[in-house]
């Protein structure tokens, strides 16, 4: 935003000194155009800015800009072209037209992904990560027609140098909601890292926005997953959702297992960090929305899942059936903690229906140990680093009014919490009711 509001100032100071004056200053214009390169580079330099893929093209605009600037300032050197030009007011209005457009346009990744400071880390380890990316071959991909294995890439946090002979520590693993990423919830996988976790973020490879694999090759999410997403939102067809929900949870459910399992076995290989240093004895799970519904289903399914945390997901794998135009739910009450994170919003509209009618109710009134967090002021997605990584995409996915960052950095100690009570048994839990 800053370079933007920089070479907007300079195109309309320089349109407003050219109509005043009816001179072009072809001379002055190169000499800015510079400058403005200059000033750039000299905020790269400085830490203003991080040079990364968000400013290659403003960087390649300013660059042929100069270049052509000193080519032409040649010239007028040499006697080759006039100094000076008449001023028309159409041509000027197009040539500024035209290059406000062309910044925009060069800066549009800086300008939806701006550069923000990362929630604060308040553990003592210093984290390291690692990606890997694993082949099922117990199962082909339902998504392609080519035969293929389903292919899953995780993201790993883990202590820095620390010695697996000495410590080890508890497994997190995270599931991201319909068209996130493996890197949704960096900001709550960092934290648990810092404090003694190993957090592995799974990519779920067509319902995520994007994945890029170890070798490079890039999976978007699949046309028709959004689509249903989509259908499922708008429809009042309950027999729709409830199939629709089912085939999700499948998949998403089949995804975990193998991640844990693979995990699991790579842990008992005795193989180098992150792996050796898990305590498969102790492992918690948890995901946002889709990923949070089938966390749960796991923290049933599995035996050694020790506490399970939902960032408000509606908690699909607990329907047993549909029955009479309306889902069934699994009586049997859930046997591991489990926490339910709540915007405000949502929970208030889910209170106002009937008792027992909302299936995360039913099963926290029914569960051996269930706690319940609300957040004033959140939308769903401050569950996740998207509203700083992306406000403006945050915006229209949908983020409430409180501040970005002392909702997720509360998220964060939240999720921290929990699982130091639950899986290290190292804090009381210490939860408030509303953040």
């Amino acid at each position: 935003m800053v370079m933007l509001m920089i070479l907007v100032l300079v195109e309309i100071a320089y349109f407003i000194w050219t109509a005043v004056t009816k001179s072009g200053h072809i001379r002055e214009k190169l000499i800015v155009r510079g400058g403005v390169l200059l000033l750039f580079l000299l905020l790269l330099l400085t830490g203003v800015f991080t040079w990364d893929g968000r400013y290659y093209p403003i960087t390649a605009v300013l660059l042929i800009q100069a270049g052509i600037g000193f080519l032409s300032l040649r010239k007028l050197s040499l006697g080759k072209s006039k100094e000076t030009k008449p001023f028309r007011t159409g041509r000027q209005v197009g040539i500024t037209a035209g290059n406000l457009v062309l910044y925009t346009l060069a800066l549009s990744l800086a300008l939806l992904f701006p550069e923000y400071k990362a929630p604060q880390v308040t553990g003592d380890y210093q984290v390291a990560t690692a990606e890997y990316t694993w082949t099922d071959e117990s199962r082909i991909e339902a998504f392609t027609d080519n035969g293929e294995h389903r292919q899953l890439t995780i993201k790993v946090w883990y202590p820095q140098n620390a010695d697996a002979a000495k410590e080890q520590f508890p497994l997190v693993v995270f599931s991201h909601g319909a068209f996130g990423t493996i890197d949704s919830n960096t900001s709550t996988c960092t934290e648990l890292a810092s404090h003694g976790y190993v957090a592995v973020s799974i990519a779920h490879p067509y319902h995520a926005m994007y994945v890029m694999d170890t070798d490079g090759r890039l999976t978007i999410a699949d046309t028709s997953f959004i689509n249903d997403i989509y259908a499922v939102n708008a429809t009042v067809d309950e027999s729709f959702v409830y199939a629709k929900s089912l085939e999700w949870m499948e998949l998403r459910c089949a995804d975990e297992n193998f991640v844990l399992d693979t995990i699991a076995a790579k842990a008992g290989e005795g193989t180098d960090a992150p792996f050796s240093l898990i305590d498969v004895g102790k492992i918690g799970l948890f995901g946002h929305s889709m990923g949070g519904a089938s966390s749960v289903g796991l923290g049933r399914m599995r035996s050694d899942i020790g506490a399970v945390i939902d960032l408000e997901g509606t908690m699909f794998t607990e329907y047993s059936g549909f029955e009479n135009g309306t889902e069934t739910f699994v009586e049997e009450p859930y046997p591991i903690p489990l926490l339910d994170i709540f915007s405000e919003e949502i929970y208030d509209l889910a209170s106002a229906s009937p008792k027992d009618s909302f299936i995360n109710f039913y099963v926290g009134e029914r569960a051996k140990n269930y706690e319940c967090v609300i957040f004033k002021d959140a939308g769903h997605l401050n569950f996740t680093d998207l509203p700083l990584v992306s406000p403006f995409l945050a915006g229209l996915l949908g983020k409430g009014s409180v501040n970005a960052r002392t909702c997720i950095e509360n998220v964060n100690s939240v999720v921290l919490n929990f699982f130091d009570h639950y899986l290290k048994g190292s804090a009381p839990l210490m939860l408030q009711r509303e953040y």
